[in-house]
């Protein structure tokens, strides 16, 4: 195996023991967490490999690669976290779970493992940076930051300082920022420009409003939540004493 192998298997063997360790805050067992976590690693895979196939279209139209013998060549990120949302969300849908639930887990153990995954792609020189960056490496320190600022927002959601979906919210709005700080000083990106903006900048775009919208969302429907409690508890206080409640 080589180091990138190695470290991206490191990345994604972390990630994983992480989440498998916190199922049971989750909401699921050991057999449900399983089943989940291969249904959604084959969603990241298929999502992956079909944005990558609709961006680099023309490389397949003339013939310089093969979908199936090149089959392990070319896989985005963005597609990958589409297609695991699309998964996962499914799964929830199917056994009746709480997806936000364990999506603000994800948002800890993802960026964690992805992290990992980075420095493999610095020692094999893929995804290289414009001299003198090593972007991997940016990228996996802003990760590392990611991951530590998601955990402190689950603690928060869990002691229902915030709603469901908080920490996955950040997520999503912290990496789309680091990749679109990130992506004018990689030297592997996409020619085409949309607005002066790449591919991949567009999509971390996208990522940060939907995560906006998200985190208001989430938070909206818990205040109002609680809100509805304070009228019931406490009927006759004024709306100052009821804020001051929160």
């Amino acid at each position: 195996m080589t180091l990138y192998g190695t470290f991206v298997a490191a990345g994604g063997v972390t990630a994983i023991w992480w989440l498998q360790r916190q199922h049971r805050q989750i909401g699921v067992g050991e057999n449900e967490f399983w089943a989940g976590m291969w249904l959604t690693f084959l969603g990241a895979i298929v999502g992956a490999k079909a944005l990558f196939v609709i961006l680099g279209w023309h490389h397949y139209a003339t013939g310089e690669l093969h979908f199936w013998s090149n089959f392990g060549t070319g896989f985005v990120f963005f597609g990958g976290l589409l297609g695991a949302l699309a998964a996962s969300a499914a799964f929830a849908w199917w056994r009746e779970l709480n997806f936000w639930r364990g999506a603000d887990y994800f948002a800890v153990a993802l960026p964690l493992g992805h992290a990992i995954g980075r420095i493999g792609c610095f020692l094999n020189g893929c995804c290289p940076g414009r001299p003198p960056h090593p972007v991997q490496l940016y990228e996996s320190a802003g990760l590392l930051a990611i991951s530590t600022a998601c955990f402190i927002l689950l603690k928060r959601v869990e002691m229902t300082r915030f709603g469901r979906g908080t920490a996955f919210c950040g997520y999503l709005f912290l990496y789309g920022m680091l990749r679109l700080l990130l992506d004018p000083l990689r030297a592997d990106g996409r020619p085409e420009r949309f607005w002066g903006i790449s591919y991949q900048q567009g999509l971390a775009i996208a990522f940060m409003l939907a995560a906006s919208a998200g985190f208001f969302l989430v938070n909206r429907s818990r205040r109002g939540l609680f809100e509805k409690a304070n009228l019931k508890h406490f009927p006759h206080a004024s709306f100052d004493n009821r804020a001051r409640l929160e």
